[in-house]
């Protein structure tokens, strides 16, 4: 299950959730104050590719190409 990050149009809470990708968006519920005015958040960490490239990336070992 992929991990997602989504935050609250209400308080302002941000927090990363595993879902089902067919479930990202369905039934969301903020764990902070209990709105469902909650919206996933573009990642901020993408690694594509096998090879290291040195550019960093999220995952040790792993560049962006």
């Amino acid at each position: 299950m992929p991990m997602y990050e989504y935050r609250c149009s209400e308080c302002g809470s941000q927090y990363e959730q595993l879902r089902r990708m067919s479930e990202a968006d369905r039934d969301l519920k903020c764990p902070r104050c209990g709105s469902n005015r909650v919206a996933r958040q573009a990642s901020a960490c993408a690694v594509r590719g096998s090879g290291n490239s040195g550019g960093g990336g999220c995952a040790p070992g792993r560049g962006f190409s």
